[in-house]
């Protein structure tokens, strides 16, 4: 393998210092004009590359933050990774990017991964069945801050940057109310997630606002699986007073919901509206969808989380000692 052109080498062949060359290639007004513009023209005619692992290696940094996501195919973490990028770019930091697949086990294995390749910072959306924390703690310990996105971990004094889930669910649940519905379910995520019962919360507020008793048998929840969602609706669907109002966790729990009715209670279909998270693009060419949809703006989480993490990086903070680290990002609704 050929070695490319180093800083001793231009020095060498202009007979200067190697730390003449250096200075004149980052353009340091201490060096006279004449000399800087020679070395460049050699550095050019040469096709000189700077060694960014030197520089990283003497100021003690990769200039990489990990970024941990749950499924790429989800185009809501796509775009919460476009606002890290888009922050952490013009701090020269690179992302080092990795899927968990929901698994646990794949999440503890990038974790370590993460480590490994000392990232100066990690930047986490944990999965759905994330529950012990050992492995994000075990950054910590050696000098990575940590900092959640999305979904809220369950551990104390975490930073943590998210849509303001209670406000979106109660918006989503109040234009269900708006319409004329009282009976109005909400099918949720697992509720070891935080997020699943901050959505609950404001499920809850919306009706206790309008003075609608809540109702336990109009919460179902779910796994995110198609399956878990028929058996779902089948028994919202078997109450002696069914739902007219739907609430949904997120836009797939929706689509399978509308599609149960569809092949098993397609005389409810038109009865029924729904509302949920997420606002998928493809909504517009469906003829039955939902309502309205609370319009999450992941692309400003991941421009705050990519801030914040650069401010735990450059300040050597971990999350503890940041004041502000629990952001969320306001929520809007908009009809279909």
């Amino acid at each position: 393998m050929k070695k490319g052109i180093t800083l001793k080498d231009i020095a060498r062949k202009l007979n200067m210092s190697v730390s003449t060359v250096s200075k004149s290639l980052n353009n340091d007004q201490a060096i006279s004009t004449l000399t800087r513009e020679r070395v460049r023209e050699l550095a050019d005619k040469w096709n000189y590359v700077a060694n960014e692992s030197a520089r990283h290696f003497k100021l003690n940094r990769s200039f990489t933050i990990g970024l941990i996501i749950p499924d790429l195919q989800d185009h809501f973490f796509v775009k919460a990774i476009n606002g890290i990028e888009a922050i952490a770019g013009k701090e020269n930091y690179n992302i080092l990017l990795a899927q968990s697949h929901e698994n646990t086990c794949k999440e503890e294995s990038v974790v370590n991964m993460m480590i490994r390749n000392r990232v100066d910072g990690l930047i986490a959306a944990i999965t759905k069945n994330t529950t012990d924390m050992t492995v994000f703690e075990k950054c910590r310990t050696v000098g990575i801050p940590v900092l959640y996105i999305v979904r809220e971990p369950l551990k104390e004094h975490a930073c943590f940057v998210s849509v303001n889930n209670v406000e979106g669910a109660f918006k989503a649940t109040r234009f269900l109310i708006k319409k004329g519905h009282r009976r109005i379910a909400y099918i949720m995520g697992p509720q070891t997630m935080p997020i699943s019962m901050a959505r609950l919360e404001g499920y809850k507020q919306a009706l206790e606002n309008s003075a609608i008793a809540f109702d336990s048998e109009l919460v179902q929840e779910v796994n995110f699986t198609e399956e878990e969602t028929e058996k779902a609706m089948l028994a919202l669907m078997k109450l002696e007073q069914p739902p007219t109002g739907i609430f949904t966790f997120k836009n797939d729990i929706t689509l399978d919901a509308i599609s149960f009715l569809k092949r098993k209670y397609p005389e409810r279909l038109d009865k029924i509206d729904f509302t949920d998270f997420g606002n998928l693009p493809l909504f517009k060419y469906l003829d039955y969808k939902p309502v309205a949809s609370v319009v999450e703006d992941f692309y400003e989480v991941g421009r705050q989380a990519a801030v914040l993490m650069l401010q735990m990086i450059n300040e050597n903070k971990t999350s503890e000692e940041v004041k502000y680290s629990n952001i969320k990002i306001p929520c809007k609704l908009i009809t279909n």
